[in-house]
């Protein structure tokens, strides 16, 4: 099997998305970092997706406490294009856990208004967010 963490860089070489399968817990662990364009977005999801597909999984745990700025542009996005393709891919629990920065954390807010087929709920704390995926 292909290894177990990957990630993306944007074009100054930094890693803004990384994703990480947990065996034990059977879960896709995704992580952003920095601000995001919204082709950034476009690009982490699709590599968000390609895992989930490859590991069959059915929870995420998306990670954005490193993400600053708003992102909402690709909200449209995510909602038309990507979610249903993460519910065909057999999604059913998406924890994320915000950012403190407002600007992504709004992005995420308004993002959480979209979501259909699968089960998002918004957290503080990575253990309760665990807890969420195992319940």
């Amino acid at each position: 099997m292909e290894a177990t963490t990957t990630s993306v860089k944007n074009v100054l070489g930094t890693t803004f998305f990384s994703s990480e399968y947990n065996e034990t817990n059977h879960w896709l662990y995704t992580r952003w970092v920095g601000e995001v364009t919204v082709e950034e977005v476009k690009e982490g999801g699709e590599k968000m997706l390609e895992q989930v597909q490859l590991r069959s999984c059915s929870k995420v745990l998306n990670d954005n406490r490193d993400l600053t700025g708003s992102w909402d542009e690709a909200n449209d996005w995510i909602q038309e294009s990507w979610m249903p393709r993460m519910v065909a891919a057999g999604v059913t629990k998406f924890a994320h856990m915000i950012s403190p920065d407002i600007f992504a954390a709004l992005s995420v807010e308004e993002m959480a208004t979209r979501v259909s087929g699968f089960e998002m709920r918004i957290f503080e704390d990575e253990e309760e967010a665990k807890a969420w995926l195992k319940s």
